[in-house]
């Protein structure tokens, strides 16, 4: 695979240059790309390089120019859709018992996307999540729609489950790489059967039993920003027809709300506080290795060291809060369905007033035909007056 540090940004306005690397772990990005995207893949691409990624890190396979026509439903993009699948498949199969990240190349990475990724990963070992991904929040008929994810960006495990789920998502796309019809299309409609949403379960399961969750919305800006722009780590460029112009308008957005500290003018006590922290880190990282036996007084020590270090987290970074009760708590210990998060004891009573098994978009599953579930929409008293407004709106 190629690596993106090499390419020039014909769209980026000032000059960049890699910086050196921050600390800590940060996973792998595979990301596709061809020569037709070429000023949408410059904000990939030198967001990565702002943040001061690793350039290892960086996977990205370019296809070239690809011929016409371009666009949304073309045979170019369902050709580009095709290698993501397969090159996903790949990296599984290659990186067992690895995590990595792959995206779209129409997305845009943030400051707070450095320390969430490492929160997410947290999260998916706490949970035993396979994956995670960001939430589909169309325009586009959304009444029928609940729990689909978007298949733009997502963090994966690399294990048997991830990798017979995924080869069945290409198989399937390979066999009917769907571009009409009511949406979702290609490789986002044969993903989400798989994934097999039912509201009030979490952790979802999908097929060949992968575990999965959502992203809290607050943490990714999806087309025009709401009141993301000082929480979100990426940005997706959707809904638009001018992918450059939305890159551009949103980045200006979020640069006022989560300012990168330029080189060489930060304060003293800044750059203290940052090498401070560092070496924190590095004593704690020190310390793992150290001993294999810890007396009754090691262990005392490390949980106060773990409780102010949660301290300092809850204090410094964005917080969360049930969207029902209010209760404020680190956003990993809510339970996210829809973009919204609750508590415990609100989880369980929104849960039960679902009905077992509550059905969610029309796309069906493996098991059930599109046609099926569409039919089940349909006979539902509230989703059918909602499918008919929609039809009779053209």
């Amino acid at each position: 695979m190629a690596t993106a540090g090499g390419r020039e940004d014909a769209e980026v306005d000032e000059v960049l240059e890699w910086i050196p690397e921050r600390r800590g772990e940060v996973l792998p990005i595979l990301a596709v790309t061809s020569a037709n995207y070429k000023q949408v893949f410059s904000f990939w691409e030198s967001s990565l390089r702002t943040l001061g990624y690793p350039r290892h890190k960086i996977h990205v396979v370019d296809l070239g120019e690809l011929p016409g026509p371009h666009g949304y439903c073309t045979d170019s993009w369902r050709f580009a859709i095709d290698r993501q699948l397969q090159e996903v498949v790949s990296w599984i199969g290659n990186h067992f018992d690895e995590y990595f990240i792959h995206t779209d190349t129409d997305i845009q990475f943030f400051p707070h996307f450095m320390h969430l990724q490492c929160e997410w990963l947290k999260w998916m070992k706490e949970e035993g999540l396979d994956m995670i991904f960001m939430r589909e929040r169309t325009e586009v008929i959304p009444d029928l729609r609940c729990g689909e994810v978007n298949a733009g960006f997502c963090l994966l495990h690399c294990n048997s489950r991830t990798r017979c789920f995924w080869q069945k998502v290409l198989q399937e796309e390979q066999a009917f790489p769907k571009m009409d019809g009511y949406p979702p299309y290609t490789d986002q409609f044969h993903l989400n059967r798989g994934l097999q949403h039912r509201l009030g379960a979490f952790p979802q399961e999908g097929a060949f039993g992968v575990r999965w969750a959502t992203i809290p919305d607050f943490q990714c800006i999806w087309g025009m920003p709401s009141d993301e722009v000082n929480s979100a780590a990426f940005h997706h460029a959707v809904n638009t027809q001018d992918k450059v112009a939305l890159l551009r308008s949103v980045r200006e957005k979020v640069r006022l709300q989560q300012p990168l500290v330029a080189r060489g003018l930060s304060g003293l006590s800044g750059i203290e506080l940052q090498e401070q922290i560092h070496r924190l880190a590095d004593a704690v990282a020190g310390l793992r290795g150290s001993k294999q036996q810890w007396n009754p007084s090691d262990v005392k020590a490390i949980r106060r060291l773990l409780q102010e270090v949660e301290a300092l987290a809850e204090a410094v970074l964005p917080g969360s809060v049930c969207a029902d009760c209010g209760f404020k708590t680190h956003w990993r210990r809510l339970r996210w369905s829809g973009g919204i998060g609750q508590c415990a004891t609100c989880w369980l009573k929104w849960c039960r007033g679902l009905q077992e098994h509550a059905r969610t978009h029309y796309c069906g599953s493996w098991e059930v035909s599109a046609d099926q579930s569409m039919a089940e929409w349909k006979s539902d008293e509230k989703c059918r007056a909602s499918f008919t407004a929609k039809l009779t709106s053209g």
